[in-house]
């Protein structure tokens, strides 16, 4: 459920090289609450994710989530309601690659 709520807020993915050094994120000690990446394009690849991309002679990843409109009308609801949008993960558009690669 982390990955897709992960797709819902960031809908394209990219990993140009699994290889590359990480870069260690220091957060200001004056800033009253703990800092967070989830919503940041430029955060390193969790480990199991590497782990994956090796098993697969990956280096790297171009990764794109397919989101779709629900419409589902509410319990108890009258066809005079406008039925209640909601938007679902469908799938990924994944896309690997062999050597380091920028898109």
């Amino acid at each position: 459920q982390a990955a897709r709520f992960l797709f819902m807020k960031n809908k394209v993915r990219m990993i140009v090289d699994c290889h590359a050094k990480h870069v260690k994120v220091l957060q200001d000690e004056k800033i009253p609450f703990d800092l967070t990446l989830c919503g940041s394009t430029l955060r390193a690849p969790h480990s199991c994710h590497l782990q994956y991309m090796a098993n697969m002679d990956s280096i790297a990843s171009l990764v794109m989530a397919v989101v779709v409109n629900d419409n589902k009308m509410g319990i108890g609801s009258s066809d005079a309601v406008q039925p209640q949008k909601r938007k679902r993960l469908w799938g990924l558009v994944v896309c690997h690659n062999t050597t380091p690669r920028f898109v």
